[in-house]
């Protein structure tokens, strides 16, 4: 009877589909270093993050996913604005001419995103400077030093360049962080070697029973 549970037990768990987090793909043609006059350079590179990409970049979502928003810091002139092209859209403008918030970040809020590009979902606009969206010159996506294009990301930084010219590659006008929630479920579809475990298990079972229904006749037998 114990063996019996057991491999119902085996069957029961491998026949469950696995729960994976979503993803997020950045591919880009070139990185260069965060400029030294970016005023979070520091906390950028303590957050292991040293280098930025910007035109050509692109962000993909494997899957359907909830994206959660945090503002890090500001040093802008202008009055800068995050926004998502969801439905409903998330927004956040600053308003301070400089402002810190590494190490207490600002909840912005959420917004739910199908799997995709991203391009023209997340954005940043100015009272005085150039608007931008992935892929565009303003809108910067922070890297770590050894990140490869095509890299799968569950959290990921963002940094805005709000200059219509003279534009100082700083990408510190406005920083975003942006963290995954919501989990996909993978494939139930066994794979061979789970197959495998199944057909053990299933055989362990039938054995079981074969066993017990021997035990009887043999007991009536005996009667």
């Amino acid at each position: 009877m114990k063996k019996q549970l057991a491999a119902l037990a085996v069957v029961s768990a491998i026949s469950v589909p696995a729960s994976a987090q979503a993803a997020a793909i950045i591919e880009f043609d070139a990185a260069t270093e965060i400029a030294t006059n970016n005023d979070f350079r520091t906390q950028l590179n303590a957050l292991g993050l040293t280098r930025f990409a910007t035109l050509g970049s692109s962000i993909v979502l494997d899957a359907g996913t909830t994206i959660q928003f945090e503002f890090l810091g500001t040093e802008s002139g202008f009055n800068d604005t995050f926004f998502t092209g969801t439905t409903p859209a998330l927004s956040f403008t600053e308003t301070t001419a400089l402002q810190n918030s590494f190490l207490t970040p600002i909840l912005l809020g959420t917004a739910v995103f199908n799997a995709g590009s991203l391009f023209d979902l997340l954005n940043f606009s100015s009272s005085g400077g150039a608007s931008a969206t992935v892929g565009q010159d303003g809108f910067g996506i922070f890297l770590g030093p050894d990140q490869l294009s095509g890299t799968f990301v569950e959290t990921f930084y963002l940094g805005y360049d709000d200059q219509v010219t003279g534009q100082d590659d700083d990408h510190d006008d406005l920083i975003i962080r942006a963290s995954l929630l919501s989990p996909r479920v993978t494939s139930a579809v066994p794979e061979p070697a789970t197959w495998a475990m199944l057909l053990t298990g299933f055989g362990l079972a039938g054995a079981a029973m074969r066993r017990r229904k021997q035990q009887r006749e043999a007991s009536l037998i005996r009667a």
